[in-house]
């Protein structure tokens, strides 16, 4: 510990070292100084290796050819026919609906209340096929039978519940008709293969009238039963045409009639309803967009950090850095020729403009002229492919450029790890000095508290001879 000089010392030796140390850790400083410098250098090939991964996202939207296969359907009458598509040959269909898929719904007789009390027994539904004119059933094998157990003090809402539990493909609610409550059961899902049957076994050992748990028996083929139970609809496929083809479907949303395009069927038609599928030029534009973004952004980071600003006297992070400065020459060069492709296949070609700057841009008359178009932005953009290669796209071989970059043993990974081993190194240094320096700070310390020791020492010695000198006279 040094001694303070307030206390009674000679000397100041917490003072003395503190003002020796400050410039023992003069070399602290500037090391600490040069990892920091090493930090900011790494942040800035951070926001570079972001912005040319966002590039290279952007690529590949453009050469990957099912972006430029996206398509949009409309329907001349979507309260009729309803459609949508992002994948599909483009082109006009005229559909005409002559029945719409329907789910198989049946309602038992009446009973007082929701809690009036049915009885118990069990309960079978199984699901199957019907056929076209409803008058056969047949079971499907791969869906079993449902049981369920209804116990003997059941009531009508106990029973609406256990199906709805069973997950037997019917859907059970209590309807109230007027003149009391009914159970009414509907397939879970539409045509004519989601009709359903329903046999019981009832506790008081009738099963064929409308007492107890009987009243749930369902036919499917049977308009009512003597049970007391009403077919309200039978359960049917949608049947409609794509360009006088008859096509059937066990649901109102068709996904394939036509490739791509999904039919929302929602009321029978008198005259067909006109489908048009066109190319998705909103989509199109988007990405062209989103290119332009991405390549302006990341031209722009690497010409502000490699520059020297005169004006300023202030030079760029990146200033002088051949990494940098043959990153941004080689991007700029692929975006200005597109390698491998012909003359006619190049960017400006295309109506783009390329500033001194190399900041891309394009007009939007440009821009909608090529999204029209999507057979020359494949070309542009994906190349051509031969013998199994492509051949040129500006977005393919700018896209394997970034991969190259932003790979493992990429120029940006290099980049990063060459600051991270000097910073490593820089580390030890420091780590290193720091143990010196408190070694110094110690001795230093012990030196100057012996010599404060020392000095009183002597102190107190002459005040005695001159005690002693003085009692003499």
């Amino acid at each position: 510990m040094a001694v303070s000089a307030a206390s009674g010392a000679l000397i100041d030796v917490q003072g003395i070292v503190s003002q020796l140390m400050t410039i023992e850790r003069q070399p602290l400083t500037k090391l600490t100084s040069e990892i920091s410098g090493v930090d900011s250098k790494i942040s800035v090939w951070g926001k570079v290796q972001s912005a040319l991964s966002t590039l290279r996202d952007a690529t590949r939207a453009l050469y990957q050819f099912d972006s430029w296969s996206a398509s949009t359907a409309s329907s001349g009458d979507t309260a009729k026919v309803a459609a949508s598509g992002g994948q599909a040959a483009t082109g006009s269909y005229a559909v005409s609906v002559g029945a719409l898929a329907r789910s198989q719904s049946v309602v038992s007789r009446t009973f007082a209340a929701n809690d009036t009390m049915v009885g118990g027994g069990t309960l079978s539904i199984q699901m199957g096929s019907l056929s076209g004119d409803g008058s056969g059933f047949s079971a499907d094998a791969g869906r079993p039978a449902v049981t369920i157990e209804i116990a003997a003090d059941a009531t009508l809402a106990d029973i609406r519940n256990a199906i709805n539990a069973s997950g037997a493909g019917v859907s059970a609610s209590i309807v109230n008709d007027g003149s009391g409550r009914r159970l009414a059961l509907t397939s879970r899902e539409t045509g004519l293969a989601q009709a359903f049957e329903i046999t019981v076994a009832d506790l008081d050992g009738n099963d064929g009238d409308d007492a107890g748990l009987s009243a749930f028996a369902v036919s499917p083929t049977a308009a009512s039963g003597g049970n007391g139970t009403l077919r309200t609809q039978l359960a049917a496929d949608a049947r409609f045409t794509v360009n006088g083809l008859d096509v059937v479907s066990g649901t109102n949303k068709v996904t394939d009639a036509i490739e791509g395009v999904t039919l929302d069927l929602k009321q029978l038609t008198d005259s067909p309803v006109t489908v048009d599928v066109g190319s998705d030029t909103k989509a199109h534009a988007e990405r062209i967009e989103a290119f332009v973004s991405a390549y302006n952004a990341a031209n722009s980071l690497l010409t502000s950090l490699t520059k020297y600003d005169a004006a300023s006297k202030t030079a760029g992070a990146l200033q002088g850095n051949s990494t940098a400065v043959r990153i941004q020459q080689q991007l700029r060069e692929l975006v200005r020729t597109n390698p491998g492709a012909d003359a006619n296949s190049t960017l400006s070609s295309a109506g783009f403009n390329i500033a001194r700057d190399g900041s891309l841009s394009i007009k939007d008359d440009a821009k909608q002229a090529l999204v029209a178009d999507p057979e020359r932005m494949k070309t542009l953009f994906g190349g051509r492919r031969v013998d199994g290669e492509y051949s040129g796209g500006v977005a393919r071989t700018l896209g394997t450029a970034l991969a190259g970059f932003l790979g493992t043993d990429g120029a940006l990974t290099s980049a990063t790890d060459t600051l991270r081993n000097q910073r490593s190194t820089l580390e030890g240094r420091q780590t290193r000095l720091e143990g010196r320096l408190e070694d110094i700070e110690a001795r230093l310390t012990r030196q100057y508290t012996t010599l404060d020791a020392n000095l009183s020492k002597l102190q107190n010695s002459f005040s005695a001879v001159q005690s002693l000198l003085n009692q003499s006279f």
